[in-house]
């Protein structure tokens, strides 16, 4: 009778210890990310290789996990009810019952479950060789559940990312706020993720802006354009500006002047522009000029008409902020100069305006910048003082500087009402 008890006894005990090594698995195996697993396999942790073949399918690990818990709550409840009415008689059953109840919910799953919560790495490497054992021991009633999953749940679920875009920002913040990675960094780490979603439109150097030359002019005028603007490169057109022919680098007008030859033109010199749609997607753009070996790419609109230049310089400040030289304006594009009153560069987008001072300038698909917006709420070329007011943001446009007929800087003054909110 008493080696029965303890029979029974060591039989209830190894239960719990199933129930609760099925518990602390699901946990760990559950909650440890396929990036890290990739990171134990490269490291030749033991253990990671059968644990990233688990984390390839992770209905299978609940599957399996559910499976031997359910088992061992099962066996641990019927073992526990014939030891409580054997020695209790009939209230025996409420007995084992609610023992077994609280045992199992603090031995089985609390406790388990917190432990594996602060050891989820060095856990899920030692449950992952068992665990991938007995995947393959059921392996097929797994594969019946697949049937009947696939059945009762059409589609494939398995197209859906397993980490999206707001996941991956989510932790890049939290990383910022543990200290384990920078505002500098956080800044840079966004930039690449806002990288696929630039167009060639939005990073360009506008065609106003753009020094060029023409075809027929001698290298000596040339030489000129590139001294006073500091470039080393000018696009080349023929007749007409949208006419563009050639790209023209100084280096080979150096060299042409320091061996003084003759006769040679600048069409002579130039190589062949690399154009691309304005609407084309700037990280795609960079690998096309690294694979083409040009810096420098002619952006064109729908109706083939030349709109600006965008440069491998301009991709990469996308990246890590402004890149200047000795020939760059470090002008801001918005600055402060006093309460409530900013100057800005009339080339600024409207959206970055409203994103940089929590603002809400009216957007449309008429214009994108500063002086667009202004143009269009005055319905005409404005003249230096012209103002405007924008309700929707208590806000006032002043036009401080053209040039020609190009309004280059503007005054915005936020009413106290803005500021306030």
């Amino acid at each position: 009778m008493l080696q029965l008890d303890l029979f029974n006894a060591s039989i209830f005990g190894l239960c719990i210890i199933l129930s609760a090594f099925f518990s602390s698995s699901e946990v760990a195996l559950i909650s440890i990310t396929r990036a890290k697993v990739r990171a134990l396999v490269n490291d030749g942790r033991s253990g990671a290789a059968q644990l990233f073949k688990l984390k390839q399918n992770q209905d299978h690990i609940l599957i399996i996990l559910r499976i031997g818990n359910t088992i061992a709550i099962v066996a641990a409840a019927a073992v526990a009810t014939s030891i409580a009415i054997e020695a209790f008689g009939d209230p025996g059953l409420g007995i084992a019952i609610g023992g077994t109840v609280l045992i199992l919910l603090i031995f089985g799953e609390i406790g388990p479950k917190l432990f594996a919560t602060r050891y989820t790495e060095p856990l899920a490497l030692r449950v992952a060789p068992p665990i991938l054992f007995l995947s393959r021991v059921v392996g097929p009633f797994l594969w019946l559940s697949d049937k009947v999953s696939r059945s009762l749940v059409p589609g494939d679920v398995s197209t859906e990312p397993t980490v999206t875009e707001d996941e991956i920002r989510e932790w890049i913040d939290v990383g910022m706020e543990e200290g384990t990675i920078e505002q500098e960094e956080q800044e840079m780490l966004y930039n690449v993720l806002e990288l696929g979603d630039t167009t060639a439109r939005e990073v360009m150097t506008p065609r106003v802006d753009v020094a060029m030359i023409e075809d027929t002019s001698t290298l000596e005028s040339s030489l000129t354009i590139f001294h006073e603007t500091g470039f080393s490169r000018l696009p080349v057109y023929h007749e007409k500006i949208d006419n563009l022919t050639g790209v023209l680098n100084i280096k080979d007008v150096y060299t042409v002047i320091v061996g003084h030859k003759k006769d040679v033109k600048i069409s002579d010199l130039m190589y062949d522009p690399y154009f691309v749609p304005e609407t084309k997607k700037i990280d795609d753009l960079l690998k096309e000029l690294q694979l083409r070996k040009v810096p420098m790419a002619m952006v064109m609109d729908e109706y083939g008409g030349f709109v600006g230049v965008v440069t491998v310089e301009d991709i990469l400040e996308e990246l890590v902020g402004d890149i200047l030289d000795e020939f760059d304006d470090e002008e801001p594009e918005l600055s402060r100069i006093g309460e409530g009153i900013y100057m800005l560069d009339a080339r600024m987008w409207v959206d970055d305006l409203n994103e940089q001072l929590d603002i809400a300038l009216p957007t449309s698909d008429t214009y994108e910048t500063i002086g667009g917006l202004l143009i269009e709420q005055l319905g005409h070329i404005p003249h230096p003082g012209e103002t405007v007011r924008v309700e929707e943001s208590n806000a006032t446009l002043v036009v401080m500087q053209m040039r020609g007929k190009r309004i280059v800087k503007v005054k915005m003054i936020l009413s106290d009402d803005r500021e306030k909110r």
